[in-house]
């Protein structure tokens, strides 16, 4: 079994390796992620608490700022590196996925600025190059996942996976021009009553989190050394918060009370299966940097904040505001911060080094600033959720200047990273 384990580990490593040793990854697209991760603090230190609720549309802004600009650009622009590895099958239309991504990028930036100039005319335009760069992604990448779904079982069920979360990222991006045309024309039809809460979860819930826990499955063995030993609860919870989108998507929309309920649960069912798949492979860890790993238990204990607030809003409590900050931004957001602080340091050594390095990031990283950037992050984290659970405007500015200190000791620490890859004679390197 132990023998087998480690064979796992190290085919999920050998993947991830293959990967970095790409050299066709979009930096646009990190680039204009990055810099919307450091916007949103900015906006955030500058909100006041009712711009989440209204007169105006500051904290539409801000939710498009960290859900489309940062967490889904970084995400594609990711997976346009991923798919062909964790599928083996090439993508032939590469220069169609850049165009896609920069498309999607100028809509995603132009939708956070209508937003926040209250401009519908603009919002339209904006959400309708949101949606041409989707399909446009879509289409590059469609014959890679339809012939890797044809091939063996593994890989097939990894290229439906991707094209299931895609399909719910186009819904959710179709909605969200409704919604726009809908603002655009001043008109107030009775679907758009419903509208923003499917919307809301079908890209939080059916796009980012299951992309998150899928993808998950296959990095967990780079980050912590280990993979989950009980391989029925992803399948099960799969299944689950399939099963559970679907149930919330029409409760929500039809306003029926017992079919949102019978979502909300199965979907929180699903989640609490993953998170106990993440506690077992933390306490089977074999990798000794731990600041990934932190970013990675610390994100899952977010995602049960983020899981109880969604239920307490289900049951009227107000905390919607609280809710949508802790999903984004502790439950996805600390994710993706704990890919950068592995999986992306080691792109950046297999990058100036060569596919063959085996350098940890642990020897490219500097830990001191490592830990300054987890701390500011969740102390971030946790005063947002409170000031906006609270009415506390303080607590939401003094968040958004607490979240800026991390980005800059976490940028600090990547440039560090790139200049002793760059400079190898001063690092050794750890077969």
């Amino acid at each position: 079994m132990g023998a087998h384990q480690s064979a796992r580990t190290r085919t999920g490593a050998d993947t991830l390796m293959r990967v970095a040793s790409r050299p066709w990854i979009p930096p646009g697209g990190l680039i204009a992620g990055h810099i919307a991760h450091a916007l949103m603090w900015v906006m955030l230190a500058g909100l006041t608490v009712t711009d989440w609720t209204g007169p105006t549309l500051h904290g539409l802004a801000w939710i498009h700022l960290a859900a489309l600009a940062w967490l889904t650009l970084t995400a594609l622009t990711v997976l346009v590196y991923v798919m062909p590895a964790f599928t083996e099958v090439d993508l032939r239309h590469e220069r169609a996925a850049r165009v896609a991504l920069a498309l999607f990028g100028i809509g995603a930036f132009g939708m956070v600025a209508s937003f926040w100039s209250q401009h519908p005319g603009a919002l339209s335009w904006s959400a309708a190059l949101v949606l041409a760069g989707l399909i446009v992604y879509l289409l590059a990448v469609l014959p890679m996942l339809s012939a890797a779904t044809r091939g063996p079982r593994t890989e097939a069920s990894i290229a439906r996976a991707f094209l299931i979360v895609f399909s719910f990222l186009i819904a959710a991006a179709v909605l969200g021009l409704g919604m726009a045309l809908a603002l655009a024309s001043h008109a107030a039809p009775g679907w758009l009553v419903t509208t923003p809460a499917v919307h809301a979860h079908v890209a939080g819930i059916g796009w980012l989190t299951v992309l998150v826990m899928g993808v998950s499955v296959r990095t967990s063995g780079p980050i912590f050394g280990a993979r989950p030993s009980v391989l029925w609860h992803h399948i099960t919870a799969a299944l689950a918060i399939t099963v559970g989108i679907f149930a919330l998507v029409f409760g929500l929309w039809f306003s029926l009370g017992v079919l949102v309920w019978v979502g909300a649960i199965l979907v929180a069912a699903a989640l609490a299966l993953y998170m106990v798949d993440v506690v077992d492979l933390a306490s089977h860890a074999k990798v000794a940097h731990r600041p990934p790993q932190a970013f990675y238990l610390t994100s899952v204990l977010w995602l049960a904040v983020a899981v109880v607030l969604g239920l307490g809003v289900v049951g009227g409590a107000p905390w919607k505001a609280s809710y949508v900050f802790v999903a984004l931004v502790g439950w996805v957001g600390q994710m993706v911060l704990a890919h950068l602080h592995h999986v992306a340091i080691r792109m950046i050594a297999t990058t100036f080094r060569g596919e063959d390095d085996e350098t940890p990031p642990s020897e490219l990283l500097t830990a001191p600033l490592s830990w300054v950037a987890y701390a500011s992050f969740q102390l971030a984290i946790l005063l947002g959720a409170i000031g906006l659970g609270s009415g506390g405007a303080g607590m939401v500015h003094l968040a958004g200047i607490l979240g800026l200190a991390g980005w800059v000791s976490m940028t600090a620490n990547v440039a560090v990273a790139i200049s002793r890859a760059g400079h190898p004679g001063g690092v050794t390197a750890t077969p």
